[in-house]
């Protein structure tokens, strides 16, 4: 097995290494926010927390220098490795010379098209973690494990009367269950980052309770949330709150559960929606 790595050179260029081949130029590039985890002993925890089969397609979104790559290589029956920036071009090639099984997407996560795959292992980029986590969740898969932003994966793991509830943790959570798993330092990465970072796992799940719309309850968490400290009746309009629990109405918004945010959801959805005109009678 041959080591990826990340080095330094005297001139202070950082540039990725496969033991025994050649030296490729890379430079993190800021404005991607590109930190690479280069600590093998998280890399490979990383990798066993997904419990990866043999027959297992696994997708990692944002290859980079293929560190992480190597490592699902070595489990999976298929690994599909999402990248945008084309300097991990002379890697990344070289990890499908020598791995028939990867294949490599070119372009924007956001923006390409998933193919059908069962677990997703990713050091996310960090300035679209959060879009990305919601992208996946429209996909069927059976786990991910992703590195965040520690502050992101706290808010995603909160449950309600913790530190940290709130919308994110509440819409993600009606379609997964989030799972901390650890914290991860800055000296993990190559360049060092300005945050710290932790690994969850997300399992998919079906819906906990039904919406009429997932946009609409994204939009009524965001409106709620926004004033998370007042009573929900001072911000539901009338018309919905006629038919709420006084227990609900009463409750700071801070202490309303998922499901109830739910409720919340489709007495007020019906409001949204254009009246029906009547049909004129026949002159």
């Amino acid at each position: 097995m041959y080591d990826l790595g990340i080095i330094v050179s005297k001139k202070g260029h950082r540039y990725s290494e496969i033991t025994g081949a050649v030296h490729y130029p890379i430079r993190p590039k800021k404005n991607r926010g590109q930190n690479f985890l280069t600590d093998s002993a998280v890399l490979r925890r990383e990798v066993a927390c997904a419990d990866i089969a043999t027959g297992d397609t696994v997708l990692e979104i944002g290859a980079g220098i293929g560190n992480l790559t190597q490592l699902l290589l070595e489990r999976a029956g298929r690994v599909v490795a999402v990248e945008q920036d084309r300097q991990f071009a002379p890697c990344l090639k070289e990890l499908q010379r020598r791995h028939g099984h990867l294949k490599v997407l070119w372009g924007d996560a956001l923006a390409v098209d998933f193919p059908r795959f069962d677990k997703v292992v990713a050091n996310l980029p960090y300035q679209a973690a959060l879009p990305l986590v919601f992208k996946l969740l429209n996909q069927r898969f059976e786990r991910a494990v992703l590195m965040l932003p520690k502050r992101l994966a706290q808010r995603l793991c909160a449950t309600v009367g913790q530190q940290g509830y709130c919308r994110i943790g509440v819409a993600v959570g009606r379609l997964a269950q989030v799972e901390w798993i650890e914290q991860v330092g800055k000296d993990a990465f190559v360049p060092r980052p300005k945050v710290e970072s932790a690994l969850v796992r997300i399992k998919r799940t079906k819906p906990k309770f039904a919406v009429p719309s997932e946009d609409f309850f994204r939009q009524v968490l965001e409106s709620l949330f926004a004033r998370r400290q007042e009573r929900v009746q001072q911000i539901v309009p009338p018309a919905a709150l006629a038919s709420l629990s006084k227990k609900i109405k009463h409750k700071p918004v801070y202490t309303v559960t998922p499901r109830e945010f739910g409720e919340i959801t489709r007495v007020w959805w019906p409001l949204t929606q254009p009246t029906p005109r009547t049909p004129r009678a026949p002159s």
